[in-house]
C-alpha cells in the first residue's frame, strides 16, 4: 500500500482520433469555482477541466466535496486499430501536502510520547503508542480508500464514454 496513492491508465478504444476528440471535448466543461446551489442540476458531462491539443487535466464531475478524487492528466495518442488514451491520476497537490503535514505531526508527537514516557517512567506503556499509531494507520487507510474507489468510477466512466477498454 503506497502512502500517496497514484496509477497509471492506458485506455485503448478503436474511435479515430477525431472521433475520441469530440467524445471527450463533448464530457469535459470548463472548472467551476464556486458551485453553490440548493437543487443540483443534473450535468451532461462527466468530466471538468480543460482539453486542449490532446492533452487533457480533468476529474470526474461529484456533488459535494472529494478531497480525494484523482486528477486525472493525459493524452490522446494514435494507435494501429485505432486511439488509446494514456494518463497519470493522481491526487490534488495540495491534498498531498496537508497529509504530509499531518503525518509528520502524528510521528513527531508518537517519538515524542515515546520519548517522554520512557523518561519518566523507566518504560513505555503500550497503551500511550497505539493512538499515535492507529492515527498514522487511519490517515494513509483514508487516502488509499477514498482515491481508489475513486479512481474505479473514473476509469469507468472513461472507458463508458470512449467506449473502450483497459490495456492489460
Amino acid at each position: 500500500m503506497k502512502i500517496i496513492p497514484s496509477d497509471k491508465i492506458e485506455i485503448v478504444t478503436t474511435l479515430s482520433m477525431q472521433e475520441a476528440r469530440k467524445i471527450l471535448s463533448e464530457n469535459i466543461r470548463p472548472k467551476k469555482i464556486f458551485k453553490f446551489s440548493f437543487n443540483q442540476p443534473q450535468e451532461k458531462e462527466l468530466f471538468e477541466g480543460n482539453f486542449e491539443q490532446d492533452n487533457f487535466k480533468i476529474q470526474r464531475i461529484i456533488t459535494g466535496r472529494n478531497s480525494f478524487l484523482p486528477q486525472i492528466i493525459g493524452q490522446i495518442l494514435p494507435s494501429i486499430n485505432g486511439t488509446r488514451l494514456v494518463a497519470d491520476l493522481k491526487i490534488h497537490s495540495s491534498v498531498i501536502v496537508f497529509m504530509l503535514f499531518w503525518l509528520t505531526f502524528v510521528g513527531f508527537a508518537f517519538i515524542t510520547i515515546t520519548g517522554i514516557i520512557g523518561v519518566i517512567n523507566q518504560g513505555i506503556n503500550p497503551l500511550f503508542l497505539i493512538v499515535p499509531l492507529i492515527m498514522i494507520g487511519f490517515g494513509i487507510g483514508l487516502i488509499n480508500y477514498g482515491f481508489n474507489s475513486q479512481k474505479e468510477k473514473s476509469i469507468n466512466n472513461l472507458k463508458k464514454i470512449l467506449n473502450g477498454h483497459t490495456k492489460a
